[in-house]
């Protein structure tokens, strides 16, 4: 269980007499508690009051602890018990042994146990004078000589009056534990005060910053409690709203109905100068039975602000990866390669850099690692660096505070970078970054941290970096283009992925699945291709890769008027590529587009083939079986490439 702790307790102790200081010193110092307690030890209370403590609590005895307790303070009694008072009769008749009548003179407080005690001398006569305060103690020894009394005990005071009036008096002295016990019941008070003050505070707090108005009133409408909101929008003149009927600021608010009714008001609304407020106002009875009412109410501005908000971040939680590499559709076992690298790299947190031509699939990969990492429910960010000027793409990517430039949205926004913390971000097309802005990314790559435009705060991201390109970021730095240290800090795991019309037994494949999620779709005639078309279309290089493909199958599924497309229904769909699709045309393994524009592919297939020869022990039919080519396409390639085996 928690409990509360408090480095200090400031105590006040009055002495009720002088005798009793060093007994109270000592009770304090030889508590195992002292270095929790400061106290200060008053004597001769009426001549030194101590109108304005500076004390959590007060010890007092008698009238003292009654007056203290008056004036509204923590008071704890310094209690006097029978055995007090018996110690005081005995002392009394030792200094006079043929006393037979005894007062008892003090405050009721602490006088009140003396009925218990009267059976233990029975040969002796006690009386008891309850007073009120300290000045009707002459009065009441007068009436005790009155009565016969032949000695008293009481307080000092009491007894300092009784000698003056001659008659034998004896101090009723407070013992080492009741003292002890009178420090443990202020100790707890003193507690229970605090923590009722810092609970008070808290509340306080709570009411005080929070972002709508809150009244509360007694059962006439009488405002008894306002918070800070609440004089930020009623205009109370600069004066208290408490002690003003809630009917001046809500006239057409049905306050009967809620404290005679027990009627609760949910969301009305009510206009206060130009102000639009949404209104609740519920029943709060009190103990007695009467009820008042709690009012709370918010500036509908601030509440469509906070819809905005709202909006905002379930928007962001909509960065999410949506495809796992289950999703990557093949056949080759080129492709497989691929893919089990990007698996391996998945588990790694190092930066991604993905090669490969336009319609690849680069996204596709990124998001599969994203989904397959330790990152995956966190958010995945992509943006695309090409598709953005440099000054929009540094805002979007970094964030920037109100005001930074002309149009700045109020309030900031926050970037990509910090929206991706604990997940991933996507940089597609990096190979389009400006020089500048490639000086900032490798900052952020290094120190981890980024700083919105028009701030000089330092926010630190934690995100992995994947970034794809269909350029040659080598080339790129040889040619001035691209920082030789940025391209080291991306590509640190490297994924090539290889061009469609390298991937020999995927392109048909491929094609029956599109043709079939056309048909189901859509509900289009076509079902797939005839056995001429397949024949055409494999001769076809596809520059454009799947991203192409998938348009051409859209098309011919809406173009087709066949369930099975003819050469003659895929020249219609791609009239521009006739000359790719005759036999004289270019195929598909020249790697050039219609028109013998030369392309370059960021797939390096010397290296592809020399890590299937390494993995198959440099056995060519192995290695001719696993690229998914006949042995004869092998050879040629391995003398293209320049590959000579042992």
């Amino acid at each position: 269980m928690y409990k509360w702790r408090f480095s200090m307790i400031h105590m006040i102790f009055y002495a009720p007499y002088p005798q009793i200081v060093p007994l109270i010193k000592q009770v304090f110092q030889e508590r195992p508690d002292c270095d929790e307690l400061e106290y200060e030890i008053v004597q001769d209370f009426y001549n030194n009051p101590l109108q304005d403590l500076n004390a959590d609590v007060v010890i007092a005895r008698g009238f003292s602890a009654l007056t203290m307790k008056q004036r509204g303070y923590i008071c704890a009694e310094l209690k006097v018990g029978g055995y007090d008072v018996i110690a005081a009769v005995l002392k009394a008749r030792r200094m006079s042994p043929g006393l037979s009548h005894i007062a008892v003179i003090g405050a009721f407080n602490m006088i009140y146990g003396i009925e218990s005690i009267r059976d233990a001398f029975p040969d002796m006569k006690l009386s008891t004078y309850p007073v009120n305060s300290e000045p009707l103690l002459a009065d009441a020894i007068r009436q005790a000589i009155s009565d016969g009394c032949d000695a008293l005990v009481g307080n000092y005071t009491g007894v300092e009056l009784a000698k003056k009036s001659g008659l034998p008096a004896v101090m009723i002295e407070s013992g080492q534990e009741a003292i002890n016990n009178a420090i443990d019941e202020a100790k707890s008070a003193a507690e229970i005060d605090l923590r009722e003050k810092m609970r008070s505070a808290q509340m306080a707090n709570i009411m005080n910053y929070s972002f709508q108005g809150i009244l509360s009133t007694d059962q006439d409408g009488i405002i008894t409690f306002a918070n800070k909101y609440c004089y930020s929008i009623l205009d109370s003149g600069h004066a208290l709203l408490t002690g003003r009927s809630i009917l001046d600021f809500f006239p057409n608010l049905p306050l009967e109905e809620v404290t005679r009714n027990g009627k609760k008001l949910l969301s009305e609304l009510h206009i206060y100068a130009s102000y639009h407020l949404m209104v609740n106002c519920v029943p709060a009875p009190d103990n007695n039975g009467n009820s008042g009412c709690v009012l709370t109410f918010q500036d509908t501005s601030r509440i469509q602000a906070d819809e905005l908000q709202v909006r905002k971040k379930l928007r962001h939680s909509s960065f999410q990866a949506k495809y796992q590499f289950s999703n990557i559709l093949h056949k080759s076992r080129i492709m497989d390669s691929v893919i089990s690298d990007a698996m391996t790299y998945s588990y790694s947190d190092s930066n991604i850099l993905i090669y490969g031509e336009t319609g690849t699939g680069k996204e596709l990969f990124a998001q599969s690692i994203h989904n397959s990492s330790p990152r995956k429910n966190h958010p995945f960010v992509a943006i695309n660096c090409s598709a953005l000027p440099e000054n929009l793409l540094e805002s979007e990517l970094f964030g920037y505070v109100e005001g930074a430039f002309t149009g700045a949205s109020k309030g900031g926004k926050m970037g990509f970078f910090e929206l991706a913390h604990k997940g991933t971000i996507f940089l597609d097309e990096i190979g389009d970054v400006s020089p500048n802005l490639q000086s900032r990314l490798l900052r952020v790559l290094q120190e981890r941290e980024v700083v919105r435009l028009g701030s000089d705060t330092v926010i630190p991201v934690d995100v992995r970096v994947i970034s794809a390109t269909n350029k040659n970021l080598k080339e790129e730095v040889a040619n001035g283009r691209f920082r030789q240290d940025l391209l080291y800090r991306l590509d640190v795991l490297e994924l090539n992925l290889p061009p469609l019309r390298n991937r020999e037994q995927d392109a048909l494949f491929l094609l029956s699945q599109l043709i079939s999620y056309e048909h189901e779709r859509t509900g289009c005639i076509l079902t797939g291709l005839s056995e001429e078309g397949a024949s055409l279309i494999t001769q076809y290089p596809w520059p454009g890769n799947i991203r192409e493909m998938r348009n051409f199958c859209q098309r011919l599924s809406i173009l087709t008027q066949n369930p099975l497309a003819t050469p003659a229904d895929i020249l219609k769909v791609l009239p521009d590529a006739a000359a790719a699709l005759t036999p004289n045309g270019p195929k598909k393994t020249d790697r050039s587009t219609p028109g013998d524009a030369p392309v370059y592919s960021l797939y390096d297939e010397r290296e592809e083939i020399l890590k299937a020869l390494y993995t198959f022990h440099n056995s060519r039919t192995k290695t001719a079986k696993f690229l998914g080519i006949d042995k004869s396409t092998l050879w040629r390639k391995m003398k293209k490439y320049h590959i000579l085996l042992p």
